[in-house]
């Protein structure tokens, strides 16, 4: 029987691997489109804000573009990377914190280059702001590369010109604000390049980028949340993947915290009721109640950008609870916000996106989780506002029944698109641009906003003490003080205007030192010295002032008990010791007067001020010789300007020209040092 031939089986063909989804970049424009989103972008950020090179120094500008670390130029930077921002023992309070060296540095960069022009330091904050604004705009390019151009583009220059941005932008100090925003986009451009290409390069620039941010301000610090959002949103990554890349961030997050801390001194801050009242009370409820007011303060002047105030604090944002009807509307809208964000998550909606990237980016700043300075402020919602207006343009296009993921949108609805945009965009840019104006100088921004300031305790203040100093440094008002009523009655109503909001130590003391200074009513200077005691029985500068009414009085008694009162809760008060000296020699006791004074140059024999008060006391008895030999004594410890120059005139009367030069030189060289 022949057998049947058996047919060979088909080789079998290699099992071939199943190639993972890998997202491709988005399409990149062509080299004319881009330079023309960037002269776009570039011309609109200095029609928004070209006008802020006439500006000068405003409100809290001396923490970092004018003091004298900043003065000394390129040689400071070391110094600033290595000292908080803010590092001052006042009167009344003190302050050690913020570790912003980054925004800092720039300006001792930009005193290196060409000196303290503040009108160039305002052109370079117009310069990061159009660079952080080009990265918004490529980081949404990036995320929406399915999408019509128009619509990231559209976001970007609507996001520009919202007026809320003007104290981040006008505000020198507000440097800090722009560049934690910038790094932090920086960042997350990275970061999508680390979507698309798994190189591990680009994660660790993300993370750079990320500790740049926090060292120049912990606005940054959202960043790390939103960061996990846009990879949920916009890549592909597995939750492994993800988890990895958020663990670095956050690695290099507490790297950019913890390690500062190991070189720096400990932090102290003297917290104040009338900056928040949060600081000092404990209630939930009412830490809750007050939060949403912030939320939806933050809402409306993202929907109604006016008034815009340099400052607000308490009472402006009032301690409520949740009974509060407005408390309650607040709640409402951000629980359907929330709701419908989650409710959409899944679906990865761009709506939903946008609202979470609203929510995430202000939740820092509703003092919920703690209580911020100033209880709100316009440049806390910068980075919220990028939120906002997505999800505005995303309502504009459906307003309009226009898909933004078309690649065609027909001229009829790209007119009608645009034109909305436009009615948004007119009163935009009046608005930043007078703003911008008001941010002038300290003075005009003052004056602009202390009217809608009736209800801000420290804003009141803080305006006081601004005309306070001007009359102090004034030498004919010092003098005819009497003459210029009307400084005198504005300082006056608005120290009475924050006490009335809150009667806090700090304006009750300086009332005070009006009435002594330049009212010359010492009464009344005396009865709110009393007040200010009676509020904190350990504040030293009440009782220094006190015992000054005192002495003007020629209460010498009372004064004594005064400045021993500030010995009892300050025994190193060595100035205390000197009023005391003084009083004696008003009362003809000198011999008690120099004892003294030379108790304490036992004790600090490097001390120039015995010397010189020494000198005083001979000079009132007209015994030249021994005051000039006292104060020989004081220049060889420290030869300052006003000490020289009067020993130089001394001498030039006596004809002694010799010792009249040498201590003319040292006046010059001592009046070079101080500039």
């Amino acid at each position: 029987m022949k057998k049947k031939p058996v047919k060979k089986a088909a080789p079998k063909k290699p099992l071939q691997k199943k190639k993972a989804f890998k997202p491709e970049l988005p399409p990149s424009l062509s080299r004319k489109a881009n330079l023309i989103i960037i002269g776009i972008l570039f011309a609109w950020a200095l029609i928004l804000y070209g006008n802020t090179v006439f500006n000068k120094y405003s409100v809290d500008d001396n923490l970092m573009a004018n003091n004298d670390m900043v003065r000394q130029g390129f040689k400071s930077i070391p110094t600033i990377f290595s000292t908080f921002l803010i590092d001052e023992h006042i009167n009344v309070g003190g302050q050690r914190s913020d570790y912003r060296p980054v925004a800092k540095a720039t300006f001792a960069l930009e005193f290196g280059l060409w000196g303290q022009k503040p009108g160039r330091s305002h052109l370079v904050n117009v310069f990061f702001y159009f660079i952080a604004s080009l990265l918004t705009f490529y980081v949404l390019r990036r995320l929406l590369s399915n999408y019509n151009i128009l619509f990231p583009l559209l976001i970007s220059i609507l996001f520009m010109a919202h007026p809320v941005h003007t104290e981040v932008v006008a505000s020198l100090k507000s440097r800090d604000e722009l560049l934690a925003y910038l790094f932090g986009m920086a960042g997350l451009y990275t970061l999508l390049s680390y979507t698309y290409t798994k190189k591990f390069g680009y994660i660790l620039l993300t993370c750079i980028f990320y500790i740049l941010g926090c060292i120049s301000k912990l606005s940054a610090l959202p960043f790390l949340a939103l960061y996990v959002l846009v990879l949920y949103f916009f890549s592909n990554l597995k939750p492994r993947a993800m988890v990895f890349a958020a663990i670095l961030i956050l690695v290099a997050g507490l790297a950019a915290f913890i390690v500062p801390r190991l070189f720096l001194p400990h932090t102290f801050r003297t917290n104040f009721y009338f900056e928040n009242a949060l600081y000092f009370e404990k209630n939930f409820w009412l830490r809750l109640g007050t939060a949403m007011m912030s939320l939806l303060f933050y809402l409306k002047i993202l929907c109604y950008p006016y008034p815009l105030l340099y400052y607000y604090g308490f009472n402006m944002i009032p301690l409520t609870g949740l009974a509060n009807p407005l408390a309650l509307l607040s709640v409402l809208i951000h629980a359907v916000l929330l709701v419908y964000a989650f409710v959409n998550i899944r679906k990865k909606t761009f709506l939903s996106f946008a609202i979470l990237w609203y929510l995430t980016a202000i939740f820092m700043y509703s003092n919920l989780a703690f209580p911020m300075v100033g209880v709100v402020a316009e440049r806390f919602v910068f980075l919220a506002s990028l939120g906002f207006i997505m999800a505005l343009v995303f309502l504009i296009f459906k307003v309009f029944k226009t898909e933004p993921k078309s690649l065609t949108i027909e001229l009829d609805s790209r007119i009608k698109i645009i034109a909305l945009a436009a009615v948004i965009l007119i009163p935009s840019l009046i608005l930043t641009y007078r703003r911008n104006i008001s941010w002038r100088t300290m003075d005009s921004l003052y004056r602009k906003d202390i009217p809608k300031l009736e209800n801000s305790a420290k804003a009141n203040y803080q305006y006081a003490t601004y005309l306070t100093r001007i009359a102090y440094n004034d030498e004919n008002f010092l003098r005819y003080g009497a003459s210029n009523q009307f400084l005198r009655e504005t300082i006056k109503k608005h120290l009475y205007r924050s006490i009335k909001i809150y009667p806090s130590y700090n304006a009750l003391n300086d009332l005070g030192t009006v009435f002594l200074f330049l009212d010359k009513s010492y009464d009344s200077a005396l009865y709110f010295f009393r007040k200010t005691i009676a509020l904190d029985s350990t504040l030293t500068p009440a009782y220094v002032n006190m015992g000054m009414t005192y002495r003007q009085l020629g209460k010498y008694p009372e004064a004594m008990a005064c400045y021993q009162k500030v010995l009892d809760i300050e025994p190193k008060e060595i100035k205390a010791y000197f009023a005391i000296a003084d009083i004696y020699n008003d009362m003809g006791d000198m011999s008690k007067a120099i004892h003294l004074n030379e108790l304490v140059i036992k004790q600090y024999p490097d001390f120039d001020m015995p010397y010189i008060n020494i000198g005083n006391y001979f000079m009132l008895k007209q015994d030249t010789a021994e005051a000039v030999k006292y104060w020989e004594q004081a220049a060889q410890k420290s030869p300052t300007a006003e000490l020289c120059y009067q020993l130089s005139m001394l001498y030039r009367i006596h004809k002694d020209m010799d010792k009249a030069r040498y201590y003319y030189e040292l006046a010059q060289a001592a009046t070079k040092r101080s500039r």
